[in-house]
């Protein structure tokens, strides 16, 4: 670009200006947005790139024949039919050449001193059939410096056009040039109407000071240069170059479109930002409510506990009542002494019995107590499960939507909550939860009892086998038999009180191990259950860690852009006067 233009708080400006789309191009690649990729890296471009004009109208609006004219060569087909299939860039070359860049882009190099400056991309009509070309037209539009929007001199009115307008002018805030074309075609008072026309549709495209410009392509090509209105437009052109309004309206034009960039990134990363507070925040509400929820658990299993140990007291009281009684002499006689032919009724039989007897009681009467707590516990759980399951619904009615932003982290997100959520609703509907919990009553029973009467049996059974053994001495004589009881009977009366109190002894020493044992088992039980829990949500702490790693960088580099940004275009006013 000419030296003349450039002075160095324009270079400064320019520089900041790269620098800051330099920002903007890598969140475009954190975000995996290819097609703002392309936009920032074609801004950078076009900063140091000649003065970019753009072309656009609809079909048959004479725009070919307008560039021909403007640069003199015959580098546009023109036909009756719709010739330009596809943008042509159009730049200097000191030979010409044509370049197939896209199957929609094509490159045309001419030795054209004006094109040393500026370059021209010509473009297929607003209206055309073939929808692909407004779509790349609609592309190429961000990078312009300039747009001349070419109009039917007879006709300026169609819809599809001034509709495409907002598009440039309003949407990415282009500086429009009007060209009237086909000029030659209208009476002078009827080309002047449609010029005050042109100039009211303008206004109301909020347009205040509309650049327009009647030209003939025709007259241009014909050598009446004075006629065809094309020298005013090149004086126009040589005007913005030669004073630098040109590189000042390429800086405008490329901060104004950088401005628009970050202004529609905003809305979705605001939206981003919004969704990874609520998920940290929800993340952090969960694990807060399951941690309340294991303390609300070991207060309920201690209490669980103390019921239980209560309960045995009671029943260990009865049971000792009724052992006391059982082991009265007379009954230990007659036991003792039936047993010798009748094993049925013997003592070591009732001892059997009796120990089944406390055994079934106590289970009996610790199952309940341990039903009871058990379901009540888990109630308690169920109805974590549930508000959890609420704080699930939660995070899917603020699923971010946007056109803009893609991060692969997020597409997983509705799929990770509804896995949690099913994971939940499993335990929710988990039959044997309440059974899985519950105290193993029968088998502590078992164990409780029979470790007290270990320590008694021993002892009653040796009693009785000495009066055994002692009455055999005689099968035949009673009266042996006779001494054999009284001696059982006497060393029974000797060691009833001894027995008892080691019997009562044994059941108030298994209290304490019984109440390890409940503690324990049910606090394992509980561990289970609340890992379980953990668990389940474990992916979701997951998805929001992988959120985290992904996002964060994402939303602190937007902050870095837009600060750059506000700072940068607060600037731009005074620089680019």
């Amino acid at each position: 670009m000419s030296s003349q233009i450039i002075n160095p708080r324009l270079q400064a400006y320019r520089s900041e200006l790269d620098a800051l789309l330099i920002q903007v191009q890598q969140l475009a690649s954190d975000i995996n947005h290819e097609e703002l990729q392309h936009t920032t890296e074609n801004l950078r471009r076009n900063i140091t790139e000649p003065f970019l004009f753009v072309v656009v109208g609809e079909v048959k609006a004479g725009k070919s024949s307008f560039v021909n004219a403007l640069l003199g060569a015959e580098v546009c087909a023109t036909d009756i039919e719709p010739c330009t299939d596809s943008i042509q860039q159009i730049v200097y070359a000191a030979e010409p050449f044509v370049q197939q860049l896209e199957p929609n882009l094509r490159k045309i190099g001419r030795p054209v001193d004006i094109l040393q400056n500026i370059s021209i991309v010509d473009t297929p009509g607003t209206n055309t059939v073939i929808q692909e070309h407004q779509i790349v037209t609609e592309r190429y539009i961000p990078n312009s410096d300039l747009t001349f929007f070419v109009l039917f001199a007879k006709n300026p009115y169609q819809k599809s056009a001034w509709d495409f307008l907002d598009f440039v002018s309003a949407e990415w805030r282009k500086k429009v040039v009007f060209i009237l074309q086909q000029a030659d075609l209208l009476k002078p008072e009827d080309l002047e109407k449609n010029v005050e026309r042109v100039r009211e549709y303008a206004h109301q495209k909020r347009i205040q000071s509309p650049t327009i410009f009647t030209t003939s392509a025709e007259l241009e090509l014909a050598g009446q240069s004075e006629s065809s209105g094309f020298e005013p437009v090149r004086s126009y052109i040589r005007s913005m170059v030669s004073s630098g309004e040109s590189y000042r309206i390429k800086l405008r034009s490329v901060s104004d479109t950088t401005r628009k960039i970050i202004e529609n990134l905003s809305t979705d990363v605001r939206a981003l930002q919004t969704q990874l507070d609520i998920d940290r925040e929800t993340s952090a509400t969960i694990q807060q409510k399951i941690q309340a929820g294991r303390k609300r658990s070991h207060y309920e299993i201690d209490t669980l506990a103390e019921r239980l140990v209560a309960r045995y007291d009671t029943i260990a009281a009865r049971i000792k009542q009724e052992f006391r009684e059982s082991l009265s002499v007379l009954t230990v006689v007659r036991r003792s002494f039936v047993g010798l032919f009748n094993k049925e009724e013997s003592m070591q039989t009732w001892i059997n019995d009796f120990k089944s007897h406390c055994e079934q009681t106590l289970k009996e009467s610790l199952e309940e107590v341990s039903r009871e707590g058990a379901q009540h516990f888990v109630d308690g759980i169920r109805q974590l499960l549930e508000g959890l399951t609420q704080d699930l619904n939660h995070l899917q009615s603020h699923q971010v939507q946007t056109s803009l932003i893609s991060v692969k982290v997020l597409e997983r997100r509705q799929e990770v909550i509804e896995s949690v959520k099913a994971k939940v609703m499993t335990l929710l509907t988990d039959q044997g939860l309440v059974h899985t919990l519950s105290a193993d009553a029968e088998s502590m029973a078992s164990e409780i009892v029979g470790g007290a009467f270990v320590a008694v049996t021993g002892m009653i059974l040796k009693i009785v086998e000495f009066a055994v053994a002692e009455a055999l001495l005689d099968a035949i004589g009673i009266a042996f038999a006779g001494i054999g009881l009284v001696v059982f009977a006497v060393g029974l009366v000797w060691q009833r009180d001894r027995i008892i109190r080691r019997f009562e002894n044994a059941l108030d020493n298994e209290k304490e191990r019984f109440r390890i044992d409940v503690s324990t088992r049910l606090s394992e039980k509980l561990s289970i259950i609340s890992e379980e829990v953990e668990r389940t949500f474990l992916q979701f702490y997951e998805y929001v860690e992988r959120e985290e790693q992904a996002v964060g960088p994402i939303l602190e580099r937007y902050k870095t852009v837009e600060a750059q940004a506000q700072a940068l275009f607060n600037q731009m006013d005074g620089r680019l006067k």
